[in-house]
């Protein structure tokens, strides 16, 4: 009788046990949970600074709370983050459209902090190179096209020379074609202008306005005179030939800004050295060019 009391007394009290065990084990688990919970939930969203941007712009994002192991979203996009130090954390604005997105924390539970707002600006076009940097001032229109290379262009990006808008076509983010415009020689500006006015930093084009002797050939010869072909760039209407430095005014044709024909009607048939420059218009003058002719 004895022992049937002590095995049910033995009994009773490995169910209390258990049940004490089981009891805890639920408690401790709940503990854990609510413990992550105020744990991550606590995070807060302390500022961010700037508060708006252009993609790639850096950002801080002060905190409390901060558990690591967490996520950084901006609207559905998961970003990733930098810990600097207790309390603050850095990230680049990612490739976004232009506009107002909520910007949150998330723990491993999905449960988010307070929500803030960030504003991502349209990309700044950025114009890196020009090829060709220059033209000739009477460069040919099927030989003034420019690429233009850099970053961030759109379908939508307007080039502007000197301010005014010239014609352009879209290749990619990141080449873009103009056609130069007919303008006067010297220093001109070209940049990149996107949709929402954000636009480049002004990129230099120069026009070369100096005249160039390339070449000079015997032409026609006459009784008495004979034709001096001279072949180059930059031969302004009312150019002309400096013979020894002194202009020749009379018998001289313009064949357009690559080719001056001088009749000379020589003193003397000996040959002579004799230096030929080409004087525009303006005043500029081309290199010297020397020649020994009659």
């Amino acid at each position: 009788m004895i022992k049937k009391k002590n095995l049910t007394y033995l009994t009773a009290f490995i169910a209390t046990a258990a049940i004490l065990y089981h009891c805890n084990a639920v408690w401790a688990r709940n503990s854990e949970k609510e413990g992550e919970k105020a744990e991550i939930c606590g995070t807060k969203i302390f500022s961010i600074m700037p508060s708006q941007g252009e993609p790639s712009t850096p950002v801080k994002m002060y905190v409390e709370h901060f558990v690591q192991g967490g996520s950084l979203y901006i609207d559905e996009k998961k970003v990733p983050y930098n810990y600097v130090e207790e309390g603050l954390i850095s990230f680049g604005i990612p490739k976004l459209a232009a506009g107002n997105y909520p910007l949150y924390l998330n723990g491993k539970k999905r449960c988010k902090s307070n929500v803030l707002a960030l504003k991502v600006k349209e990309s700044r076009p950025v114009i890196s190179s020009l090829l060709p940097a220059r033209i000739y001032y009477c460069t040919a229109s099927a030989n003034r096209i420019v690429l233009l290379k850099g970053d961030n262009f759109t379908e939508k990006t307007r080039i502007l020379f000197d301010d005014i808008v010239v014609g352009s076509t879209f290749i990619s983010s990141k080449e873009m074609e103009i056609k130069i415009p007919q303008a006067k020689s010297g220093l001109h500006h070209i940049k990149a202008v996107n949709m929402g006015g954000n636009a480049s930093f002004a990129h230099n084009f120069y026009i070369e306005g100096i005249p160039v002797i390339y070449d000079i050939s015997m032409g026609i010869k006459y009784d008495g005179h004979y034709e001096l072909v001279i072949e180059g760039e930059n031969f302004l209407w009312g150019a002309l030939p400096l013979v020894n430095g002194k202009e020749i005014k009379g018998d001289i044709t313009y064949k357009g800004c690559n080719l001056l024909v001088y009749d000379r009607t020589p003193l003397s048939d000996s040959p002579a050295e004799l230096s030929l420059q080409v004087s525009n218009p303006d005043g500029k003058k081309s290199n010297i060019f020397y020649l020994s002719i009659p």
